[in-house]
Formats: structure tokens, sequence, C-alpha cells
């Protein structure tokens, strides 16, 4: 009977080990909810949600709530200040306890022109606060974004961008993500965008993700220009 009992336990040990999942034979999926709010010739406000699956429907792995105020100095020179909070599940096998995050973003955008091609830099400087089941760490990562819009037409355009992401106090290697997609304007105003994404982390992982995001726009200024 001992010998039996033994022989369940190697095979039950053995099949989940098996069973394991590797995120980078997964589509996962990143879906994404933005807006802009103008409320003055200068400023405007930011929401923004972004939830992470580990597969492409199913298995949660993170979830991003962020809320900015913009500085527009000119329409190509922007400054914003984000307050987020975010759910992150760094076990795609199992359930394991959450990392929980709040967030202070200082960002510089700047948008131009090399030849006819526009270009777009965003750079950010997050300091990050984690709470974990026994941890209280702190972190602070740099980011930088270099990307291009083209449009095809009134109604769709090619989104291309790479980011660079870098958190020296936990690897000295930069994340990598690369994205490329399409969107489509149902307004001046609305547009949904569809892409891939391809994200090289700091710790070597290789992953491909489907990325899908809404945004749209609103004017409260009282007098429009």
């Amino acid at each position: 009977m001992k010998k039996l009992l033994l022989l369940l336990s190697l095979l039950m040990v053995f099949n989940f080990s098996y069973a394991q999942i590797n995120p980078e034979d997964k589509l996962g999926t990143w879906y994404e909810l933005g807006s802009n709010h103008k409320i003055s010739d200068k400023a405007s406000i930011d929401t923004y949600t972004q939830l992470w699956l580990y597969e492409l429907n199913d298995n949660f792995n993170f979830l991003l709530f962020k809320l900015g105020y913009n500085y527009h100095f000119t329409p190509k020179l922007t400054a914003t200040m984000y307050l987020g909070y975010s759910d992150f599940d760094g076990n795609i096998n199992m359930s394991s306890p959450h990392t929980y995050e709040s967030r202070i973003t200082e960002q510089i955008t700047f948008k131009h022109k090399l030849s006819k091609i526009p270009l777009d830099h965003r750079l950010r400087v997050e300091h990050r606060f984690f709470r974990k089941h026994n941890s209280k760490p702190k972190a602070a990562r740099l980011r930088y974004r270099l990307g291009t819009k083209f449009d095809l037409n009134k109604s769709v355009f090619v989104r291309i961008s790479n980011e660079l992401l870098l958190t020296p106090k936990f690897s000295n290697t930069p994340e990598n993500r690369f994205y490329t997609g399409l969107g489509f304007n149902f307004s001046k105003s609305q547009n949904i965008q569809l892409g891939y994404m391809n994200r090289n982390t700091s710790s070597k992982a290789n992953l491909h993700r489907i990325q899908v995001g809404m945004f749209f726009k609103t004017d409260f200024r009282k007098n429009k220009s």
C-alpha cells in the first residue's frame, strides 16, 4: 500500500511539472481604455485602464488604473503627472499572492517631423511603491518610447512604436516593447486600435501579445476655438 501511494504521489508530481504553462508559449492579450478631457487651452485630464491576460481571453495577469494631469506648453510639447494603482499576478500556473502597486509618474512627450515622417517621443520616470504579502519594496523606472503614425486614409492609420524600460534596482537589463497595429477612426474624437506587442522582459522572457485599445476625447472648454 505504501509503495502504491508513493507511486501515485510521484505520478502526480510528474504530471503537474509536465503541465506547467510557459508564458512564452501563450498568445496573451492586453486590453486598453484611454480618454483625454480638455478643460482649458493649456490643460487636460487623462484616464487610463489596462488589463493583461496571460492567454488570449483567460488567466489574469495585470490590471492598471491611472489618472493624469497634462499641461500643454505647445501642441507639440506636453508635460504630464500621473497617479496609478495596479494589481499584478506573477504566476501563470497557479493562484499566488498578488503584488499591489501605487505609482507616481512624470512624463514629457514631444512631437515633430523628420523630413515627412511624423515622430513622437515619450520619456517617463516612474516611482513605484509595491505591497507584497511579506514586504513593501520601492523602485524607480525610466522609460523611453519612440513612435510614429501614418494615416492610410481618413479612417485608417498605422501605429508603430518601440519602448525601452529600465529598473536599475531590479535589473540592469532593459525591457523592450515593440508594437505595431492598425487604428480605425470613428470620428475626430474616437478610435480603436488592434495590434501586436512583442515584449522582451528584463528576465529574458519573449512574450507575444495581441493588443486591443479604445480611445476617446472630450472637450469641456466653455469657449472652444
